[in-house]
């Protein structure tokens, strides 16, 4: 049986529970939600191509200047901008030898052959976790090319998260973290359904930190060995920083309640004793907190281990930056290719510096 729960823990785990903070921005980043909606949509209808790339340029998505790449050219002019005819309506061109360069060279969009508005608009649809039959319709070709677009997006988040590895110690001194996993713990009160019969073959470790709203999530698969007793342990001791208090289920609690550094460990059980006409709030709470973990923990059911845990990083990185999505990624589009390729122009002054 666990031990009672602290006054000090008592506090803490009231703060769980019953109250919930306004979602904060992250540093560096646009803070308006509707970005998408507000700044760039107006710029993809037809007519405005030019708009659209001087906002690109501007924002560092597409170079802005190009030097001729013909090594027989001598000329050391900058190219001129010129309308073209051809899908984005201008490109680059050096007057001494007529060379052209794609306004898209070397960028993100570079390898995607479409209107540059359509991979706006599924980039925006990724932020938005929108099925990728909603860029396609009945053309097989459309939803290809908005799968691969896709995956890009999910490379930059990837390289993201890897660039920030250290925020991934979660938790702290008087912070609730909360440890579960999917589907044997307490994440939903209701017995997860599913379309397919493998009977949830994928269990996922899952670590919330309470302290960032929404809750930051850290995810991982579970191979099913004899050894995930001691992996479990192994991630909580690499991913939960010393001082934290735990909230965790009772099949959790026997590994978990001796760690070392650990303000606190408190199983589910404990915190229902806090219930008041034994109403389930505790379990309640927990399922509100859990929601999109959960409904990611059941999609990943069908896919491959490779897409899973693909669909994992997703996850955690809209649990980051999901209240600004879409500014969010154009920032981190603009760094990766930076990094990718360093003649790239460096981040644009237009986002904030703090």
């Amino acid at each position: 049986m666990p031990p009672d729960i602290s006054n000090r823990t008592r506090v803490s785990v009231d703060k769980l529970l019953y109250s919930r903070d306004v979602p904060s921005i992250m540093p560096g980043v646009c803070s308006d939600p509707n970005f998408f909606e507000t700044t760039v949509e107006p710029l993809l209808v037809a007519g405005r191509e030019g708009d659209l790339c001087e906002w690109l340029k501007k924002n560092g998505l597409i170079a802005k200047e190009q030097k001729c790449p013909n090594s027989k050219c001598l000329t050391t002019d900058k190219m001129q901008w010129h309308r073209a005819r051809v899908v984005d309506k201008f490109n680059w061109m050096c007057l001494a030898c007529k060379k052209r360069v794609p306004v898209r060279n070397l960028s993100f969009f570079a390898d995607f052959k479409c209107e540059l508005s359509y991979a706006l608009r599924v980039i925006d649809g990724w932020c938005k976790n929108m099925p990728l039959s909603d860029f396609g319709g009945e053309c097989k070709n459309k939803v290809n090319l908005a799968k691969r677009i896709y995956t890009a997006c999910t490379q930059v988040s990837e390289w993201q998260l890897k660039k920030i590895v250290g925020d991934f110690k979660l938790g702290g001194p008087d912070v609730v973290v909360i440890v579960d996993v999917f589907p044997d713990g307490n994440m939903s009160l209701e017995v997860p359904t599913t379309s397919h019969n493998n009977n949830f073959s994928k269990r996922v470790l899952c670590i919330a930190d309470t302290a960032h709203v929404p809750v930051r999530v850290w995810a991982s698969l579970l191979d099913g060995s004899n050894k995930e007793n001691s992996k479990i342990v192994e991630m909580v001791k690499n991913h939960v920083m010393l001082g934290s208090t735990i909230v965790t289920n009772e099949m959790l609690y026997p590994l978990l309640h001796n760690l070392p550094g650990i303000g606190e460990v408190i199983s589910t059980e404990a915190l229902m004793n806090l219930d008041i006409n034994h109403d389930h709030k505790s379990l309640k709470n927990l399922e509100t907190i859990w929601a999109t973990t959960v409904e990611a923990c059941i999609h990943l059911q069908d896919l491959s281990t490779t897409l899973a845990e693909q669909h994992l990083i997703e996850l955690q990185w809209r649990q980051m930056y999901g209240f600004v999505a879409f500014p969010s990624l154009i920032q981190h589009i603009v760094e990766y290719t930076a990094y990718q390729n360093p003649k790239c122009p460096p981040l644009p002054s237009i986002w904030p510096t703090n």
